[in-house]
């Protein structure tokens, strides 16, 4: 019987997992997959910047130019599981019903959608973001471009262009967005005539292409917000992350509420540890009061969210890996501090930048829970590395999209 259950969570867990993990069809795994915890993999990269071409004259020495070479590593230092319990109890109500297969397959879409999330944040390491300077200019501007019936035809065009200037040649390309972005992206494309929404359960391919690339659709992009702040909170003021509120008070007593303090600057940065769940001023009337148990998980576990704060440009940075598009809303009593920026990175560039090693199985494991006969404790587990090589980083942009 526990035989039967392990093959049957087994090729569940093997059937959900390549189906959700979109970023390994654009990565490389030519670096060996065999490769354990905290094995790593050397890679020389040779610098040819200072090789000139040079007059040759007869009976005279041309100047030997200097090749230099860098070590770079990748390592397999990310060791991630998942862990749940079934009573014996649940496993006899759930009678012809395998739960440990209906949930396990449910738990390895968790545990797929994390490393495909950590694989498509390396699109911020691209050699050039993308933007709306980028339509019109060959400088980034640093402002997310909004999809419309004019900006898609002029990036559609622009972002082949960028790449063959940075002498990448158009073969083998990749563009991951959003199926908002990608709906958008056909509406405004005259005479496309795609259907996107089928094709989005073709494992997340669509069957089109986009300025000579191959377009995949992933929600788990990285996402990225900034909140301008220059004018300190008033008291019932609330900023709204993905459905969490943080309310500001001159004395804060309850979950989710924060601090005024006596500046913008330090106030912001009492919203920082809030969102962060930082131990600085947790539960202090001086700090902020933590929220509660569900909505911690949304923000650092589902959002895998990190927020930053700029003194200088007066401005808080949420990013979010695997986020997808996020939600926001602020009622600030000054109408000029308001969230500002709210975008996803897509990636456009070449199949096999980035590398990525991971085992050859995500193994799971059922565990006689003690003192609890017939109760099972069911893991899962997989080890993987990411690099993106500096070379890799030359191979594609990181695209900005408005949300």
């Amino acid at each position: 019987m526990l035989d039967a259950f392990a093959r049957n969570f087994s090729n569940t867990y093997q059937e959900f997992f390549p189906k959700v993990l979109i970023a390994m069809r654009i990565s490389n795994t030519r670096l060996l997959s065999d490769l354990t915890f905290g094995q790593s993999v050397d890679r020389v990269r040779y610098d040819i910047s200072a090789v000139d071409v040079q007059d040759r004259v007869a009976r005279t020495d041309g100047t030997v130019d200097l090749v230099s070479d860098e070590r770079e590593t990748l390592t397999v230092d990310q060791d991630k599981m998942t862990l749940f319990n079934l009573s014996a109890k649940e496993m006899v109500q759930a009678g012809p019903l395998n739960p440990g297969t209906i949930i396990g397959g449910q738990v390895a879409v968790k545990l797929a959608t994390y490393v495909d999330a950590d694989i498509l944040n390396q699109t911020l390491l691209g050699f050039a973001d993308f933007d709306t300077g980028s339509l019109t200019t060959l400088i980034a501007n640093g402002t997310p471009i909004a999809l419309t019936s004019t900006t898609v035809p002029q990036m559609v065009s622009r972002l082949p262009a960028m790449l063959r200037r940075n002498n990448q040649n158009l073969n083998n390309l990749a563009f991951v967005i959003d199926s908002i972005g990608i709906s958008d992206m056909f509406q405004y494309l005259l005479g496309k005539n795609a259907d996107f929404v089928n094709s989005l359960f073709q494992n997340g391919y669509v069957n089109e292409q986009v300025a000579s690339a191959e377009v995949y659709v992933s929600e788990n992009l990285t996402g990225e917000a900034t909140l301008g702040m220059a004018t300190n909170a008033t008291a019932g003021d609330t900023i709204t992350v993905e459905g969490v509120v943080f309310t500001a008070r001159a004395i804060p007593s309850l979950a989710g509420e924060f601090d005024i303090a006596g500046s913008a600057d330090l106030t912001r940065e009492i919203i920082k540890n809030a969102i962060n769940g930082s131990a600085t001023g947790k539960d202090t009337a001086t700090g902020y009061f933590e929220v509660s148990a569900a909505n911690r998980r949304i923000l650092s576990k589902t959002k895998r969210i990190t927020a930053t704060n700029n003194d200088t440009t007066n401005i808080l940075t949420i990013v979010g890996v695997g986020s997808g598009r996020f939600t926001l809303a602020e009622t600030f009593t000054d109408a000029t501090d308001a969230w500002t920026r709210n975008f996803i990175h897509a990636y456009f560039g070449k199949k096999g930048a980035i590398d990525c090693v991971v085992q050859k199985e995500s193994k799971m494991e059922m565990l006689q829970e003690p003192k609890q006969p017939g109760s099972k404790n069911i893991s899962s587990t997989i080890i993987y590395g990411l690099k993106t090589f500096t070379d890799g980083t030359q191979k594609f942009l990181d695209v900005l999209i408005a949300a």
